[in-house]
């Protein structure tokens, strides 16, 4: 995978760890079946936090971009 792919995955096993409790150490192809519970709010805060990821990487992209040229 690459460096992209890999940072991706882990800002999203963060979110996933802080929102819903899921200590990514069990997410593993071995035991698909695995299931959390989760709440409509954490699903909601998960979304946000996202949400507030993709914005400060497009800002940081922005300010790059804008200090190259």
């Amino acid at each position: 995978m690459s460096a992209l792919t890999d940072e991706r995955l882990n800002t999203l096993s963060e979110i996933a760890t802080d929102c819903f409790d899921v200590d990514t150490f069990f997410l593993n192809p071995e035991m698909p079946d695995l299931r959390v519970t989760v709440r409509p709010i954490d699903i909601a805060r998960a979304l946000e936090s996202a949400y507030d990821m993709g914005l400060i990487a497009g800002y940081q992209l922005t300010r790059t971009s804008r200090s190259r040229s």
